[in-house]
């Protein structure tokens, strides 16, 4: 549970730039495949992860 403080701030943050990598790698691929691969496969989320520039 994040709710004192500076937690649910500092959530939202780290929510919005996983979606924004996310966003950003393989555009041809839609997010929730992407996000459920990432799941997955160590590998994929490795190249989702090199991606981030």
């Amino acid at each position: 549970r994040n709710r004192k403080d500076h937690g649910p701030e500092n959530l939202a943050i780290l929510r919005k730039l996983a979606l924004n990598v996310l966003r950003r790698a393989r555009p041809g691929i839609s997010i929730r495949r992407k996000r459920k691969r990432c799941g997955w496969t160590n590998d994929f989320a490795r190249t989702i992860i090199g991606q981030m520039r």
